[in-house]
Parts: structure tokens; sequence; C-alpha cells
């Protein structure tokens, strides 16, 4: 199928190169280089797919090479009527259908947008949308046409990047769907006066109400800000100039302009035609014309026209669009029936959702059919999809699921039943924004977003541990003053009641493992650092695995214990595992060293002289510990024991892991990774729990004997043995010291993001030296600090964000 003659194609299969999907400069050079060779091409996802597309021959596969940054190839348009791509659209499983434009249809958007923005060669424009996606790949097609240069943001869209490179006057131009706007919208002073550079903006087509048509018009005031509106048959049919728009036309999409013509059909439905709309599908059955005899394409969209300006009204057919992709209800049905519950049935439907266009209505017919089940069937299988639906997923129970004669679902009637039953669907005690806390149990409800927080609920039931302890701690007194003693294990009403009784004062209570915590990260950064060296036999690492051992039997086993679940332990994994996994490949992607074992998070096995890439041994062997005491919990022999005989369990755990790491190392000597093992550190881990254990005085003597014998044999008497020691006997025997509040904040914003800056602190160092040219120890260490800090409450904040929105309350 190399040409089209008189409106029909020469053959009936198409030559096509296929180039598999991924976000990466090379995938658009790789596109536009076939786009100037005449070849035509199909996106497929993997190799696999490419060996057997419907109706298309392909002669090879082409898998892009990894790369962002910025595009600056210069390459024309072309105006061949030709076959240029082939871009697929969700067809029902089993027959995809794929849609395929030619080089005019291709040119003729670029040239429209072009004009539309009035670009020039001056735009530097931030791509928030893949280059995968017919959006993002036209506007590099589009800037490259006038001579721009794109750039391909290396972490998806990031405001915080967007800010700073419109404020250092490196990009002036963004393309962003509706769903990512929401984000700055949601956080204006993110973007703050670095809006006023930014001078052009396409937005996707995306539903957008004109109230958020105006903000994003006042936080952008000096741009030139075009929304569209389209289809993979017809891109970018209509233009909505949203920077001049008057409030009635912000209703509307916008209208045609150049070649292109949209009309309502007698239906209601979209009609649209002009240079730009593609004239054939081809599926397995071969090509098929998309266009009337008058040129025609006839959509399943909903709209009225007045005063030129087109006013989209609603999908007419079933297909869910959730944050700009599309969405087959029977797909989603079928990736989720091989899992659900004996006897279940589902049926899929879209309804209405503010932030994302549609909302995933997902309508489950059995009695007593867990309705948690299937929500967690839905998130799995939506996110296989590419869709994070997040509150956009409502799960709903019905008696039986309406279908016609023929057995097909009425979907529009099961979005009746929602719309009349919504209400009651919604969670009755929503996430908390921070500014609206008024109580305490408004804010357990803020620091753990997505669980169901009730007045009898402690910080141990709800899963807290020494992450959260801290960062807790710190958001409470802040509001409500100095925390009781053991107020981890009282309720929220109970610690309520202690907010009314107590009186405000200056003075905090500052526990002695918050105090250590924060001392010791501070003396291995000092120690990395060169700004000074607080003990050369070292041995802070070793105290910081102690703590947590001790966190672990504090806050968290009295959990396990209860529950007989070890899902408390897993949490803490994930939470300490995804920023690490993400600064690894942060790093290895700003660096181009790319390893998989530092990313699977084992690379603290291998000498660290034949790794290239960046590795943060301490958060592996502390995350393969907290894995081990994990399996160990999980066993029910274990939690009795420990709950009848804590001191006497905690002992045997600490002897049994010191044989255990004598064993491995006689027959897998550690000197060659330095002892960077979990059996290596694993009776620091142990003690910490002996020292959780100990209750009374006695114990607590005992405890600090055998702390005494094991810090002996380990580093004799030596400046590390004292400084463990010293920590040691703190934990044990002063709970707490009582300081000014600012003192605590200080200590405790340190300790809190302990983790944080252990994973910047060898970043600062670098940065502190490249600009000023030598080493600046002092600096560098108070900088890791500060970054750490920061670095801590800003993943806090995105993390509790994306909880709230993938586990509504």
């Amino acid at each position: 199928m190399e040409t089209m003659v008189s409106g029909q194609m020469a053959t009936q299969e198409l030559q096509a190169t296929a180039v598999v999907r991924k976000n990466s400069v090379a995938f658009i050079e790789e596109v536009l280089a076939l786009n100037e060779a005449r070849q035509p091409l199909v996106i497929v996802t993997d190799e696999a797919q490419a060996q057997d597309m419907p109706g298309v021959s392909i002669d090879r596969c082409i898998t892009p090479a990894d790369r962002s940054g910025w595009f600056t190839a210069r390459h024309a348009l072309i105006h061949d009527d030709r076959p240029a791509q082939i871009s697929y659209t969700s067809g029902t499983e089993g027959t995809p259908k794929g849609i395929l434009l030619s080089y005019t249809n291709l040119a003729d958007t670029a040239e429209r947008i072009i004009a539309q923005m009035k670009m020039t060669e001056d735009i530097r424009e931030y791509v928030a949308v893949p280059a995968t996606f017919s959006f993002g790949m036209g506007r590099y097609r589009a800037v490259s046409a006038v001579g721009g240069q794109a750039y391909l943001p290396p972490r998806g869209f990031d405001p915080l990047e967007l800010a700073q490179m419109l404020a250092a006057g490196q990009v002036n131009a963004l393309s962003a769907v509706p769903t990512l706007l929401r984000i700055l919208l949601d956080a204006p002073d993110i973007i703050g006066a670095a809006g006023e550079e930014l001078r052009w903006m396409e937005i996707g087509s995306q539903h957008m109400t004109p109230d958020e048509k105006r903000r994003i018009r006042d936080l952008f005031p000096n741009a030139r800000i075009t929304q569209h509106y389209g289809l993979t048959e017809a891109s970018r049919s209509t233009f909505l100039q949203i920077s001049a728009a008057t409030d009635a036309e912000l209703h509307s999409v916008g209208k045609p302009i150049g070649g292109s013509d949209v009309q309502i059909g007698e239906d209601g439905r979209v009609r649209i035609r002009g240079p730009h709309v593609a004239q054939y599908r081809i599926d397995t059955d071969g090509l098929h014309d998309l266009r009337d005899a008058d040129g025609w394409l006839q959509t399943n969209d909903l709209g009225h026209i007045q005063e030129g300006h087109l006013y989209f009204d609603g999908r007419a057919d079933d297909l869910i669009n959730c944050g700009g992709v599309k969405l087959v209800p029977d797909q989603l049905e079928a990736r989720m029936r091989p899992a659900l519950p004996p006897g279940s049935e589902i049926a899929v439907a879209k309804v209405p959702d503010v932030q994302r266009g549609d909302g995933v209505l997902v309508a489950v017919q059995a009695e007593a059919s867990p309705t948690e089940r299937i929500r967690d069937l839905a998130i799995a299988a939506l996110l296989e999809m590419g869709i994070a639906a997040g509150s956009a997923l409502h799960i709903m129970p019905v008696e039986a699921i309406p279908v016609t004669g023929t057995g097909k679902v009425q979907r529009a009637m099961l979005a009746d039943q929602f719309a009349q039953r919504g209400p009651a669907l919604t969670p009755a005690a929503p996430p908390v924004p921070t500014g609206e806390i008024k109580d305490v149990l408004a804010l357990f409800r803020h620091e753990f977003p997505g669980q169901t927080v009730r007045p009898d609920d402690t910080f141990e039931t709800l899963g807290g541990d020494s992450l959260h302890f801290i960062q807790f701690s710190l958001s409470f007194e802040q509001r409500f003053g100095q925390l009781p003693e053991n107020w981890e294990t009282l309720s929220t009403a109970a610690l309520q009641r202690h907010v009314g009784a107590s009186r405000k004062s200056i003075w905090r209570r500052l526990e002695s493992v918050t105090l250590t915590r924060g001392f010791f990260m501070v003396c291995i950064v000092a120690l990395h650092t060169e700004a000074f060296i607080y003990s050369p036999n070292w041995g802070a690492a070793y105290f910081l695995i102690m703590l947590a051992g001790y966190s672990v039997a504090r806050f968290q086993l009295p959990e396990i214990i209860r529950t007989g679940s070890v899902k408390t332990l897993l949490g803490t994994i994930r939470y300490v595992a995804i920023p690490t996994i993400l600064m690894v490949a942060l790093l290895q992607v700003l660096t181009q060293r790319f390893e998989i074992l530092p990313l699977l998070l084992v690379s603290n096995y291998l000498d660290p002289f034949t790794l290239k890439g960046f590795l943060f041994y301490f958060i592996e062997f502390y995350l393969q510990l907290l894995a081990l005491a994990a399996l160990l919990f999980s066993f029910a022999r274990v939690r009795e024991a420990f709950r009848l005989y804590p001191m006497i369990s905690a002992l045997s755990l600490l002897a049994a892991v010191a044989l255990l790491n004598q064993l491995i190392e006689s027959v897998w000597s550690g000197d060659y990774n330095f002892h960077r093992t979990p059996w290596n550190y694993a009776w620091a881990f142990a003690l910490g729990i002996v020292l959780a254990s100990a209750k009374d005085t006695s114990t607590r003597i005992l405890a600090l004997a055998v702390s005494m014998v094991a810090v002996y044999l380990k580093w004799d008497l030596t400046s590390a043995a004292f400084y463990v020691t010293g920590g040691t006997a703190m934990v044990l025997f002063v709970r707490s010291v009582t300081v000014p509040a600012p003192v605590k904040i200080l200590v405790g914003e340190i300790a809190n993001a302990s983790m944080f800056v252990y994973l910047c602190h060898y970043q600062m160092i670098s940065i502190v030296n490249k600009i000023y040219g030598d080493s600046r120890p002092w600096l560098s260490l108070i900088s890791s600090l500060i970054v750490g800090v920061a670095v801590t409450h800003l993943y806090a904040w995105i993390s509790r964000k994306f909880t709230q929105i993938a586990h509504p309350a």
C-alpha cells in the first residue's frame, strides 16, 4: 500500500515499519526520520505486538533508546497524500483497529496549530505530554517545523522543574492536558511569578470548566493559550483561544479554522471535515472508509454550535476518557474477571468526574461481595492499562446488572443508579487539608490518608512506625502543644482530652531516640563531608540500625502480635524503597550509568569498586533486615513467644543472629564488600529489639550489660564503643529531655529527615564542590541537612496527595 489513487488504495496491505512506544527523544527522531524517508510507520507496545498487526506487513521493528532532554532538529512538514502512520485506537479485544493518517493529515494539523498559536523559532517548549500520544508527537512536529526547541522532561511532568526552567528563561512554552494543569491550579505558588514568562501554551481536548480556564489564564497572564478539540481521526479540529475568549466562549471548545469544518448531524453528533481528517481505518478485514461521500467524519460526540463555536455536550458511546487516557469498559471487565471472587459478576460504566473528565464505575452483582477486594482488582487492572484512577474509581454493589434482551449491559442505567446513590457512596470523612485541621481526629486522618480513622484508633493500630513517629509528633505539637508520654498508645479521643486539659508551653519533651537518631545522622554526614570525624572507628550506622530494631519492637510489634499481620512492616519497606529507587533511577538517568542491581536494592552484595553507578548500601541492608523481620514475625509461634516472653525472645534472637553471622562469614567472607550485608548488621537490629523489650529497671540494666558486651566484642575499647554504649544507655534510662520548642523542632526535623539526608548528601557534596571549586565541608554538611529536610516535606506532601487520590477516605 504505497500510494493513494483517486481516493482508493493501490494495494490492500500496508508495508510499514514498527516503532516501539517509548517517551524518548530517540523515539521522536525515529518517527520523523521515517517520515522524511516516506516510510509508513506504526507504533507498537513491544516487538511481540509487531508480529501480528492486522492488515499491515511489518518490515522491521525499531526500539528507540531511552533519552530525555532537548529535541532541536528541524524537520519541514510533508504534504504528500501518501500513508504516513497508523495510529491505533482502543478497539475491542481481538479486533484492533487502526487509523491510517497521511502526511497531508499531519501537515495540515501542524500548520493550523502553528498559525493559531503564532509560533516562531523562538519557542522553547516544555512538552508535558508523552511523545507516544498524538498530542505530544504533534507538538514536537510543530515546534520542529518552525525551528524551535522542545524539552522532554526525564521524570514526566514536574511542576517544580517547569517553574525553575521558566524562571531561568530556559522554556517559554508549555503543552499539557487538563489533568496535569489541575496540579498547578491546586498549588499555584509552585509557578508563582514565573508564570509571567510563559508565551505559548496548548491544552489537550479533555474537558475543562470555564473557571479552570480562567484560572489558567490568570496563572500565565502573558501566554497565548490555545485549547483544541479533536480525535485521532481528526486531530485539532477546533481551537479555542483561552487567552482572549469571552466568558461565554470559555464554555466552548472553540471553532474550526483553515480548511477544517464542523457541523452537527441530525442525531446531535459532531461531524468533521477537512484535509486533516483521516480517510481510512484498517483492521483484520482490510480498509474501511471513515468519511462519507461528502467527506464528513461522523463522531460519537454530542455537541451544539453557537455563533461559530462548538460546545461539547458529552460522549455518545461508552468509551471512558479518564484523565486523557481512553478506556473500553469490556477490556477492564476482561482483566478483572479471572480474579473475581466466586459468584461475582461485574459491569463497567462511565460516570462524571471533575478532575479526570470521566470516572470509572464498577458495578458488582453478588450477595455480600467484598467491595474492597473488587476495588483492589480494579486498581490493579487500571494501572496495567496505564490509568491511575484514584478518586475517579467507584465500586457500587447492585442486586442485578441491567442487560438488554441480547445480553448487552445497559451501562447508561448503571450510571443513572450511581447518580441517584452517589451521596451514599461518597466517603463520609474526606481527606482534611492541612489548614483545616481543627482537632486530633482530623490530624490523624490527614497523616494517615486512605485509611479509616476512628476515635478509638491509636498511632500503633494505624500502622505508625519510627519513620512517621517524629513527623506526626512535630505536626501534633505545632497545633496542639506538647504530647504526653507514651502517646503512641493513646486513642485519638484520649489525645483530644489531653489537648483540652493541657496548658500551652514553650517547652517540649524531646525523646532520646529522636535526639540520638538526629545526632548520629549528623555524624555520618559530617564524616562523609569531612566537616568532623566523630570517631575513627565509626559506629553510627550500627547505632541507627539498632534504633531501627528498637522502633520495630516498640511501635510495630505490638500491632503485629495483636493482628497477626506484618502489613505495617511491609508499609515501612514500601515507604523507604520507593524514594530510594526513584533516587537511584534519577542519578542513573542524569549520569547515563545504568545498572540493574542498584535499582533492585541488592547492590550491597557486590564489590562496590565494580559498580559504575550509585548505590545506597545502608538503606539496602536496612530494607533487607526489615524484610527478614517481616518473615520472622509472620510465624505465629514467634509472635506468641514475643508476646509471652519478650526479653527472653529478644535475647535469643540476638544470640541466634550473632551465631548466624559467624557461620555465614566462615563460608562467605564479606571482606570484599566491607561486610555490607544484613547478617553483619543483624546483631545491632536484634540489640535494638532487646532495648525495646526492657520495661523496668532490672531488665534495663540487663539490656545495658548485654549492649556493653556486644559493643566491646565489636569495637573493643575504642571511641566507637563509647559512642554506641552512651547512646544505648540514653535510650534505656533517659526516655526524654525537656528542651525549648525550637530545639525540639530543629532536632526533630533532622531526625525525621534522616533517610532523605542520607539519599541527598553525596549529591550535595558534589554540588558544593562544583560551585566553589574545592571542598567546603561545613557548607556541604549544612546544605545536606537543609536539602534533606526540604525533600522530606516535599515527598511527604506528594505521597499524601497520591494516597488520597489512589485510596480516597
